[in-house]
């Protein structure tokens, strides 16, 4: 059946996904189709349905896989199919974005459409370089232009000769890393003093930003000698002079810092976002994966015995567990007779996520520790379920059957080598990372069958490395990595935390 849908043309904002609108994250969650330019981060994409057909037509410097005629022909053809149909752009699909052209295409087929503005590049770019826009005693105005026009024009429409006279203006120009040469002559050879203070921002609001100020003559030159790629934005004008003190982004304690982060992706966001909050270029290695496995008898009946206690000892036993429990039609009040014994903060707070409080947690988050304590708030006779995952050394299980108590084992989850995508891969060899993050021994195992012995012990004696708890740095220690630095609380929240005290202090 043939039906017209609606268009949404959404800014995507400056690059950081945390920039987008509540309106922008409500139409990606109900979208059928999403055709995505180059600056909007993929990140946005995770939103999604997993039924949305994703569809990419990025463009970059001299190179248009998908020309903007053919863009606005599959808009047009997936509106006739489709209900919702998000057009995503990054910035503002009203400032350079071409949002305009497409809208008015719509409009001629009569196709309804709406548009939801996002933070523009260039407001991005002085928000996070310090760089501000106006101030009442030195700039009234600003303007925005593109150092990209439409090849189709016969002569520029930007004045130069009227820009470059200009008083108490601020000029923010787009894109053009390629021209800028050619625009700084342009504005001196119009009267504007060579001195102006101007500043370059690359990846704006990115954590991989990096900005240079300068004056307006000497922009070509950093352009060259840092060998700047595009996206940039380029802000002139008095106020550039205010970046060195309020520029807030590159204080963050992690600024700059490339940290490869290995755990299970579907574990990892917390500690990742942790870690970008706090101005780290997170690159996400998971060598890891986990996927749920299906005891041999079922659920309900495993739990018909009544269990005194159950123990916890990881989000991942905690979810997968419940997984299974409501695969089966059941919930929590299974576990009515149960007290819930777990360790460390994150365990903790994701049973409180299904609805139940720990009635133990040990008072240092190791296996060797809870068993101690767990031991003196127990009886003999407790019948305990044990929920792990496949891996074969258990501590509390074989401690607790050593002294003689009745544990039964109940495999929920299996951990899995994964290998990650081979670009990625490259990236790490070929990229000095400023710290390696491990969180289990698993993580650590599989890191060296990835890139073998040798190239693994190379790239983390190389590097810093950073370890969860003693178990993972003894496993460390095993593959003769020679420095290793762990938290002294061994949870994700005291990693990170042990992370941002090291690299405070160098």
């Amino acid at each position: 059946m043939s039906f017209i849908g609606k268009v949404y043309l959404v800014g995507a904002g400056p690059g950081n996904p945390d920039l987008i609108t509540v309106r922008c994250l409500e139409l990606l969650k109900q979208a059928d189709v999403v055709l995505y330019d180059r600056l909007a981060n993929d990140e946005l994409l995770k939103f999604c349905p997993d039924s949305a057909e994703l569809i990419f037509v990025g463009k970059e410097p001299d190179k248009h896989p998908v020309p903007q005629e053919e863009i606005i022909k599959i808009l047009i053809d997936k509106a006739k199919k489709f209900k919702n149909i998000l057009r995503l752009k990054g910035g503002d699909p009203y400032i350079f974005g071409r949002g305009s052209e497409e809208a008015l295409a719509l409009l001629n087929e009569g196709i309804d459409f709406e548009i939801i503005p996002g933070i523009t590049a260039g407001i991005g770019a002085s928000a996070y370089s310090g760089t501000p826009l106006t101030h009442r005693n030195l700039v009234t105005q600003s303007l925005f232009i593109t150092a990209h026009e439409s090849p189709e024009k016969n002569e520029s429409q930007i004045q130069w000769e009227l820009l470059a006279k200009l008083k108490n203006t601020t000029l923010v120009v787009y894109m053009g890393a390629s021209t800028l040469k050619w625009t700084v002559e342009k504005l001196i050879s119009q009267g504007m003093k060579p001195d102006t203070p101007a500043i370059i921002v690359q990846n704006a609001t990115m954590s991989s930003q990096r900005q240079f100020y300068s004056s307006l003559f000497n922009l070509p030159e950093i352009v060259e000698k840092e060998n700047i790629k595009p996206p940039i934005i380029t802000i002139i004008g008095e106020t550039a002079a205010f970046s060195d003190r309020l520029n807030w982004f590159q204080r963050k304690p992690l600024y700059g810092k490339k940290i490869v982060c290995t755990r299970a992706e579907d574990q990892s966001s917390s500690l990742t976002n942790f870690l970008d909050q706090n101005g780290a270029i997170v690159i996400n290695f998971s060598v890891i994966k986990t996927r749920l496995k299906t005891p041999e008898q079922s659920l309900k009946r495993t739990l018909a015995k009544n269990y005194d206690w159950i123990i916890f000892s990881s989000e991942n036993g905690v979810r997968y567990f419940f997984q299974l429990l409501y695969c089966e039609n059941l919930d929590s009040r299974q576990l009515s007779h149960s007290k819930i014994a777990c360790i460390g903060k994150e365990t903790a707070k994701m049973l409180k996520d299904f609805g139940l409080i720990a009635d133990f947690i040990p008072s240092s988050f190791t296996s060797s520790v809870f068993v101690n304590e767990f031991i003196e708030s127990i009886k003999m006779d407790d019948l305990i379920l044990r929920v792990k995952g496949n891996f074969q050394k258990d501590l509390i299980l074989e401690t607790l059957l050593e002294k003689g108590f009745n544990v039964e084992p109940i495999q929920v989850y299996s951990i899995e080598k994964k290998i990650p995508d081979n670009t990625l891969f490259k990236k790490i060899i070929n990229d000095k990372a400023d710290a390696y993050l491990f969180t289990s021994s698993s993580t650590v195992n599989n890191f060296f069958q990835v890139f073998g012995n040798d190239q693994a012990l190379k790239l983390l004696n190389e590097s810093r490395v950073f370890a969860i708890g003693p178990v993972t740095r003894d496993t460390l220690y095993r593959y003769n990595v020679k420095e290793i630095i762990m938290s002294e609380t061994y949870s994700i929240e005291g990693l990170g935390n042990t992370i941002i005290q090291y690299f405070s202090k160098i």
